[in-house]
């Protein structure tokens, strides 16, 4: 029976430049998990991640704490979403990030100002109903990642493990489709994936099954460790 176990990317750094960066705190996220995964014994026989730097790295740092020798390989089919380009369809101005910090700075209260206008921003792009503004609308996305999923499904041994590093717009598709759920399920799971999770499917004879999602115990023991952002 194969098994794959999806990773969150350790955390990025939010609000800087370079945001497709691990942040320190992601970086030990990406040690973390990879510890716990050789603490459990599981010993990837496939290793793959998104082609983003966030995503690189998290599965290199894993991969060198498990003490894997396996390669891994890079399949931009796991790549997240665009959030920047959901911001900019939700406001053209947006396009900026110094302009969008600016607006936000005025409120008084940045991050919660943040919040309210970022769930706007992605149920508009969930909507569907302006796809002219986004390079790739929803369902796009939604329909690559489900064809990254089938290719790895279809190219996986009977026996395999198969451990994939990516984000967190990615595996909510991924469980959103698995549990047969709504637009609305992806927007809910999307928000609560916590950075260096562990989140299982077994594929058997009946299709593929859920396991676990956003198993984050091995980060809870650690102060600071378990983030969202």
């Amino acid at each position: 029976m194969t098994v794959i176990h999806l990773i969150r990317h350790g955390q990025a750094s939010w609000g800087k430049r370079d945001y497709d960066r691990l942040s320190d705190t992601g970086r030990r996220q990406a040690v973390v998990v990879g510890e716990e995964l050789a603490e459990r014994g599981i010993e990837a026989t496939t290793l793959i991640s998104g082609a983003m730097r966030r995503q690189r790295d998290t599965a290199a740092l894993m991969a060198g704490a498990a003490g894997w020798g396996v390669p891994a390989s890079e399949d931009p089919g796991w790549n997240e979403y665009d959030h920047m380009g959901v911001l900019a369809g939700y406001k053209r101005r947006y396009r900026s990030m110094t302009v969008m910090k600016a607006d936000l700075v005025r409120t008084g209260k940045p991050y919660a100002a943040f919040e309210a206008m970022y769930a706007q921003a992605i149920g508009a792009w969930v909507s569907g109903q302006a796809p002219g503004r986004y390079a790739e609308p929803f369902a796009d996305f939604s329909a690559r990642v489900d064809d990254a999923l089938d290719r790895l499904i279809d190219s996986a041994g009977h026996d395999d493990t198969v451990v994939v590093a990516t984000s967190a717009g990615v595996i909510a598709r991924v469980i959103t489709r698995v549990v047969d759920g709504p637009s609305a399920t992806w927007v809910r799971l999307e928000r609560a994936i916590t950075n260096g999770s562990l989140s299982t499917l077994r594929v058997g004879a009946r299709g593929l099954h859920l396991v676990t999602f956003n198993e984050s115990r091995h980060l809870e023991r650690q102060p600071g460790l378990a983030t969202v952002t």
